[in-house]
């Protein structure tokens, strides 16, 4: 196995693909919300779950893992996935981008058994049965089948892989504890609950509510995020956005279990959404001080001003939840409109921060340069 040192630019490049499937899917997100429904972006409602899912959260972590395992070969996923968003965005037949991420996704698995040569651990094998899930999601989406047909085996790769991330990072509060044995029961479970619901769709849905709910009770208890609350800046930021991720986990197997599967509506807006959004991007939040770091070697430095998303992230869900409980349409859009602001407004203000530090951080250079 050959490892290198790889240079900064190529891995930039590919980011930019990711950002482009995630501001890509926002815009068709608001599409889907009645907002720009008239302009030629309204072609983009369709593929609004595979550029979130695919190609902005699978293309993040597959650029993430690729960094990390150091091989020359792990590249191909990463490219992989960048032309599954360009001939995705192009309007290619869907063969061809489901294709292109399957390629991903494959690689994506490969590295996980290259980890797990190095090191066989439980959050490594968290982690590949997400990629079981995201295979099955692209296959079949690729064959025909509608996102909202896919929804379940999307879930089971996002929170496998982001659950499997939590476990890896907190090796200390995790590694050797009964709860570790647990939750990796829990998620291969939930891999056999989304195989499931391929044959029977509402016991299989009703089986993966009451997995989401228990794999957020169980890692939540056990998680280092409940001390890192009480601390404080960057340790504290991250614990609060950790706990409201899992708050939205409990709450997603609740809506799960209750009111069963369904293709759309508002019903299904709230299930999929406080997994997507309450979940996942809380999580991203989280975690990309640090992940940008590993990928681009550029960190996100503390400052209140990152708790702005945060808050319009939980409140915009909250209000889009409660609007599509009782089928409100106005606050439902409203509460969309808040999400996407959200997101957009968290990569702003990643940038400025990252921006204004390396600035700050030269003029410091330069003063001590002065000095002497």
């Amino acid at each position: 196995m050959t490892k290198h040192r790889s240079p900064v630019w190529p891995r930039g490049l590919l980011l930019m693909f990711v950002g482009a499937a995630l501001l890509t899917g926002l815009l068709a997100g608001l599409t889907l919300l009645g907002v720009w429904a008239d302009t030629p972006a309204a072609s983009l409602g369709a593929d609004h779950g595979a550029l979130m899912v695919f190609g902005f959260v699978g293309g993040a972590i597959g650029l993430e893992r690729t960094v990390a395992a150091k091989t020359r070969w792990s590249w191909v996923g990463p490219v992989a996935s960048a032309l599954g968003v360009v001939t995705l965005l192009a309007g290619a037949p869907r063969i061809v981008p489901a294709a292109a991420f399957t390629v991903a996704f494959l690689v994506l698995g490969a590295v996980y058994l290259t980890i797990h040569r190095r090191q066989a651990t439980h959050a490594v094998l968290v982690q590949s049965a997400g990629v079981i899930g995201a295979v099955f999601a692209t296959v079949w989406w690729g064959g025909g089948a509608d996102f909202a047909d896919i929804v379940p085996a999307a879930v089971v790769f996002a929170v496998a892989t982001i659950i499997g991330e939590r476990m890896e990072l907190a090796r200390v509060s995790f590694a050797g504890t009964a709860a570790e044995t647990t939750i990796t029961a829990l998620i291969l479970a939930l891999v056999a609950a989304s195989l499931l619901f391929a044959l029977h769709p509402q016991i299989g849905f009703a089986a993966m509510g009451v997995l989401l709910l228990a794999i957020a009770v169980v890692t939540v208890r056990i998680d280092v995020a409940r001390r890192l609350v009480h601390a404080g800046k960057l340790p504290k930021y991250t614990a609060v956005c950790m706990l409201a991720g899992y708050g939205w986990l409990a709450v997603a197997g609740l809506l799960w279990l209750g009111f069963g599967h369904t293709r759309a509506g508002h019903l299904h807006d709230a299930a999929v959404h406080s997994v997507f959004l309450g979940f996942v991007v809380s999580m991203i939040f989280a975690h990309a001080p640090f992940i940008l770091g590993g990928v681009i070697r550029k960190t996100i430095p503390y400052h209140p001003a990152l708790y702005v998303p945060v808050v319009l992230l939980h409140g915009g869900l909250a209000l889009r939840v409660v609007a599509d409980l009782r089928a409100a349409g106005p606050a439902w859009v409203a509460g969309g409109v808040i999400n996407v602001v959200a997101v957009l407004l968290f990569a702003v203000t990643g940038f400025i921060l990252v921006t204004t530090d390396r600035r700050r951080r030269r003029a410091a250079r330069e003063r001590r340069s002065a000095r002497v």
